[in-house]
């Protein structure tokens, strides 16, 4: 349980689909993740995003490759995640990060298909907030509420009316994540996990 945790290995390559799984173990306080994949070759950043977890939340979702070569990363979870666009996937990974200008797009799609996660906990989030309203599940499902997440896209500034940290629903982190993470191989049912 912490406040960074490291998923040492990803893989959509051939048959194989990772799974992941994070636990907010904190039953008081909501959390600010940031998401954050790297490539194996030279830990480009292939994907990113922030999750927000309610207390006591699991969030799943998990990495395959599209049909374009590219890894994809896919949730059916309920949690609010920023940008947006990423629970409505598959989120295609990026190739506007793969260091070598030289690489052909097969090549650089092949590097978005194995690499590692990193899992930041950026803030905790306690109650008493719009933002913790907006994040807390009700009835199996986080509200989401637009004008509260579309808020968060805004820059944080200390001492600001309206943008400081604290003033947005943000609390120093306290950890208490835990993490899973399962490769799967979809056509001989192998699997591993850590």
């Amino acid at each position: 349980k912490g406040h960074m945790l490291v998923v040492p290995y990803y893989t959509a390559q051939d048959n194989n689909i990772t799974v992941l799984h994070v636990v907010n173990t904190d039953s008081k306080n909501g959390k600010a993740l940031k998401v954050r994949f790297r490539g194996a070759a030279n830990s480009d950043d292939v994907l990113d995003f922030t999750v927000f977890l309610s207390p006591s939340d699991v969030w799943t979702g998990y990495v395959s490759k599209g049909s374009d070569g590219l890894a994809t990363f896919t949730t059916g979870d309920t949690s609010c995640i920023l940008p947006a666009d990423v629970t409505t996937g598959p989120k295609s990974f990026s190739l506007e990060r793969l260091s070598n200008s030289n690489w052909s797009t097969d090549v650089k799609a092949n590097h978005t298909r194995e690499g590692y996660v990193e899992i930041l906990n950026t803030a905790d989030i306690p109650a008493g907030s719009a933002l913790f309203t907006a994040i807390k599940h009700v009835s199996g499902k986080a509200p989401c509420t637009a004008s509260v997440m579309d808020a968060q896209a805004s820059d944080l500034v200390a001492g600001s009316a309206t943008n400081a940290p604290k003033v947005r629903g943000y609390s120093w982190p306290t950890g208490g994540l835990y993490a899973n993470w399962i490769l799967v191989n979809t056509t001989d049912k192998a699997s591993f996990s850590g």
